[in-house]
């Protein structure tokens, strides 16, 4: 209720007029849900579903007022019933709250109580009695109200003949073939699930968007069936990705009719102890940096019968891994490495640590035959000339007088770390924004539908005021921002996405047109994965053609080398004249 209709109840002794200024609160409800439903939105949806449901009397909603003390505030009851045919009934408390704070943020339980259990049946019993009464309207302290036969008749009215389908705000992660298209397209899953079920331990190597996660079911499918393996365990990193893990698998067991129980460890679920404690029939789903945690407290006579999957392969080669997870992965019955780009840039010790604990590469589809078979999309790339600043070779310059006063000393700057100082200036070139901006004046069709990636969330926020000229329709999605903003883009809610690292890879949204490269790394591996976010087939568009934009440093004669910038534009401007058809490649 609005603080007004709060002042307004206060204020009425009468309760006449107090159940006339309920029912007038409540024909404002109605008002909404009746705007709601003619706004062509994802509002609109749910209030032509929750229509249809009062006009095909499916459901029936009344409102409780709380009126137990002066000044009272919401009626804040949770308690549901259910009545099974078999005469057992089920009742429940608590909360259970379907939004971004109830599953990030709250702490909360529900207790569930059960008539076929020994010791509840009474629990139940007064649980019906509980909800009966307020139902009724015959609970002390509330009043209840049922809507007006004018309210259902206005809701009737725009209900739907058929109850719409829900927007799928799901985001999926991997593509899944059409039922009416050639099978012999996604030939190369079956490949692959037949080249790890021989060697049972190795990699992946699949481009992104060709169906990883997929072949990992039919393998996880396949070896169940067989009775192989009887638990799994799912590493890998990101809460995004993870989560879109937990839904993948949750899916996998409802539909294959599975007796499995999926367990998830990252975030705000901690159901690790719930694995471990019987991992029989379980799967569980952790963040890479906690496997360590789960490996030491599982019974190694259980690893024989398990499978471990690496999603995106790769990140099991940093530093702080090799140490916790040393020699624990040769024990597992099947081990399985999935990633687009398995190999580590720079980093021989990572990739070795990779193929002793998980194997080698043994399947490989890259971007050239995904294209060529249909699996992707055809792409347009479209390089856009930048050069540094005087402020910009003056970062260089600092970056190599630390390098040097630091030369002599105990803690002397590693390769590595040069290479990522030198290549964050590059990263966050100033005439980047302004290349940008000029590009846009001629061509602003790239904001529909695109991803922009950039460096730093600092380097982000000069391009917000640049894509406000031509757009209200974006959003940021940083590490701290809500996970609704890539569900509002996925929705078609928005159109252009600002952001970092966060969703370079796991996450498919396929009306994605375009991506925008103000940011990119020398090596390939996290460039494929952000292409690859744009490169997957709209079903809903057959005609769809991605582009990529990127920004590159033309080369100069001072320079030794090809510049990373040159070497990048090279190999994805030969990528992008891949054409489905191509016999050589498919």
């Amino acid at each position: 209720m609005s603080r007004e209709d709060i002042e307004v109840l206060s204020q009425i002794a009468d309760p006449d007029q107090r159940r006339g200024h309920e029912q007038v609160i409540l024909e404002k409800i109605i008002d909404e849900i009746v705007h709601f439903a003619e706004e062509p939105s994802d509002l609109a949806t749910r209030a032509k579903i929750f229509a249809w449901l009062l006009a095909n009397k499916k459901m029936e909603i009344r409102f409780a007022f709380a009126n137990h003390v002066e000044d009272a505030g919401i009626f804040h009851e949770k308690i549901g019933i259910f009545n099974f045919p078999s005469g057992h009934a089920l009742a429940f408390t608590g909360s259970a709250n379907e939004t971004i704070s109830g599953h990030e943020r709250n702490y909360e339980s529900v207790d569930v109580y059960r008539t076929w259990m020994p010791g509840e049946l009474e629990r139940v019993e007064i649980k019906i009695e509980q909800f009966d009464e307020a139902w009724n309207n015959e609970a002390k302290g509330l009043s209840v109200r049922r809507l007006t036969s004018k309210s259902v008749e206005r809701l009737e009215a725009i209900a739907p003949d058929v109850c719409p389908s829900t927007i799928h705000s799901k985001l999926e992660f991997e593509d899944e073939p059409d039922q009416n298209e050639d099978p012999a397209r996604w030939r190369h899953q079956d490949e692959a699930v037949s080249k790890f079920l021989e060697a049972r331990a190795g990699i992946l190597e699949m481009a992104t968007g060709t169906g990883k996660t997929r072949t990992a079911l039919k393998i996880l499918s396949h070896l169940s069936e067989a009775g192989d393996i009887d638990s799994a365990i799912v590493a890998t990193d990101g809460t995004d990705l993870l989560s879109q893990w937990g839904l993948e698998l949750d899916e996998w067991v409802r539909k294959s009719r599975s007796d499995f129980i999926v367990y998830k460890h990252f975030g705000t679920f901690h159901e690790l102890g719930n694995y471990v404690l019987d991992p029989k029939r379980a799967i569980l789903v952790i963040s890479r940096q906690q496997l360590d945690k789960a490996l030491e407290r599982l019974d190694p006579t259980r690893r024989a019968s398990t499978i471990i999957i690496h999603d995106e392969v790769h990140g099991l080669g940093v530093p702080s891994l090799i140490q916790s997870l040393a020699g624990q992965h040769q024990s597992f019955g099947y081990r399985l490495g999935l990633s687009a780009t398995p190999e580590r840039a720079y980093d021989a010790e990572g990739n070795k640590f990779i193929e002793n604990e998980i194997g080698k590469t043994l399947f490989d589809f890259p971007l050239e035959k995904a294209i060529a078979r249909g699996v992707l999309c055809e792409f347009d790339y479209t390089p856009l000339d930048y050069d540094l600043t005087e402020d910009d070779r003056l970062r260089l310059r600092q970056v190599y007088s630390r390098q040097a006063a630091r030369a002599n000393s105990s803690n002397p700057m590693s390769n590595e770390e040069l290479w990522t100082e030198l290549s964050k200036v590059y990263k966050t070139a100033e005439m980047k924004p302004l290349v940008f901006a000029r590009f846009l004046q001629s061509d602003q069709s790239i904001l529909d539908s695109c991803v922009i990636f950039v460096e730093t969330r600092e380097y982000g926020a000069r391009l917000l005021e640049i894509l406000h000229r031509y757009t209200h329709l974006y959003r940021t999605y940083y590490a701290d921002d809500e996970q609704e903003h890539l569900l509002e883009f996925a929705r078609g809610q928005i159109s252009c996405l600002i952001t970092c690292h966060r969703i370079s890879q796991g996450i498919d949204i396929r009306a994605l047109k375009s991506v925008i490269l103000l940011s990119s790394a020398r090596s390939k591996l996290e460039t494929i994965q952000r292409i690859g976010r744009c490169l997957r087939v709209d079903p809903h568009n057959p005609g769809k053609r991605a582009r990529v934009l990127d920004f590159v440093r033309p080369d100069k004669e001072e320079d030794l080398f090809p510049n990373a910038d040159q070497e990048r534009a090279e190999w994805l401007g030969k990528i992008s004249k891949s054409r489905r058809g191509d016999h050589n490649a498919a």
